[in-house]
């Protein structure tokens, strides 16, 4: 009987890296047609961006008040009723808000405006002291700002910020077309409010086949991705609407009451605006409460000191514990992306592109994570754990 001898087998190799295929005429087109179709989206957003940015809020607002209409539907109402109790619901909060507020808001208003040129002074007399009692500083400022025999603000402003300083000179040298733009200003506003608010009663009385009509435009292989993006979306929208109030009216209350014990005149004022601060986080309530330091330096350092005290008092208890708590980690955005969306979207969109911030850095993560991070099986903790070794000790760990 033979034997069966067995030959060793060659050894296994490893099978050679695929070369890169190089760049291709085909290759170059796509790339083409994709900055071209970038360019021309850039376009169109700046020729159509009020529209692009009151359909936005439409689509917001319609999420927001989604969950009130389907709450009064699961009670036996029906739809377009409760689209109609919803509306009338929230014109109505609008109006008593504006009832409540505004005419006393108004009245401390026309004070301050009244007694602008008192408080002008007031700084300016507190500049010259502080430049008095520190030489130092005098010297440090130009030229035709050290030698003047005393410190003005329209000086300062016409050697630190001379556009603004020709843009409130051209504003008023027209009183007239002034009160015009004002008064335009003022109908637009509100025809644009009418607007979207009917917009938003349409997108609620049917939103289901928006949302068919979306999804089914949508790939097959992307559909799951994008129902998961949208729910996600719709759900961080309320979580984001009902933290930015409950925080802005905390935040306003906050600031009303501090600033009435410390003898600060208009103190409904600086809370209505701390309120609305809230909308833009980390930079609008930097912005807002400029008006009140200006009117606290007129009433001397103390009272300046005080005032800073109290705003970073209740800024940090908004930042701390009022918005971890109310949103928890449910948007989980660093503070640099929303500066950097406010920044962006208040350069292209103005107010309201800045107040819409967040919103859309949310949902910009959201989009991400769904259709990049998931599908790519991103490994989020390890590439934290990288980060953090990077940043502290300059290593990288692979």
């Amino acid at each position: 009987m033979e034997s069966l001898i067995l030959e060793p087998s060659a050894p296994l190799q490893a099978p050679a890296p695929k070369r890169p295929r190089p760049l291709s005429y085909e290759d170059l087109r796509r790339f083409l047609f994709l900055c071209l179709a970038i360019a021309l989206g850039a376009f169109i957003i700046s020729k159509i961006g009020r529209v692009v940015m009151l359909f936005a809020v439409i689509v917001f607002l319609a999420m927001i008040l989604n969950p009130f209409v389907v709450f009064l539907e699961k009670r036996g109402i029906r739809r377009a009723m409760g689209v109609g109790i919803t509306m009338l619901g929230l014109i109505a909060t609008m109006i008593g808000a504006g009832f409540l507020v505004v005419p006393p808001m108004a009245k401390q208003v026309g004070d301050l405006y009244e007694k602008r040129n008192t408080y002008t002074r007031a700084v300016e007399n507190q500049l010259d002291a502080l430049l008095t009692r520190y030489p130092q500083l005098r010297e440090s400022l130009p030229r035709e700002l050290r030698d003047a025999d005393r410190l003005r603000l329209e000086q300062v402003v016409d050697s630190y910020a001379p556009q603004l300083s020709r843009l409130a000179g051209a504003s008023a040298t027209n009183v007239g077309q002034t009160v015009v733009q004002t008064l335009q200003g003022f109908i637009g506003a509100i025809f644009t409010l009418i607007i979207a608010l009917l917009g938003t009663a349409f997108v609620l009385a049917n939103p289901t086949a928006l949302v068919g009509g979306m999804l089914s435009a949508v790939p097959t292989r992307h559909r799951d991705a994008t129902g998961r993006a949208f729910a996600r979306i719709e759900t961080q929208m309320i979580a984001w609407i009902r933290a930015t109030l409950i925080t802005g009216a905390a935040t306003g209350l906050q600031t009303a009451i501090l600033l009435y014990f410390i003898g600060l005149p208009s103190v409904i004022v600086f809370a209505v605006l701390a309120f609305f601060g809230e909308f833009v986080p980390n930079i609008g309530p930097i912005v807002t409460s400029i008006p009140a330091l200006f009117v606290a330096a007129g009433l001397g350092p103390t009272k300046f000191l005080l005032t800073l005290a109290a705003i970073l008092f209740v800024q940090n208890i908004s930042s701390s514990f009022l918005v971890p708590m109310i949103m928890g980690k449910e948007l989980e955005l660093h503070p640099a992306t929303i500066i950097f969306f406010a920044l962006s979207m208040g350069a292209l969109f103005g107010v309201i592109g800045a107040v819409l911030a967040v919103p859309l850095a949310a949902i910009s993560k959201i989009l991400f994570d769904e259709f990049y991070a998931k599908p790519n099986n991103v490994p989020r903790e390890k590439l934290e754990t990288q980060a953090k070794s990077l940043v502290e000790e300059r290593v990288w760990k692979s």
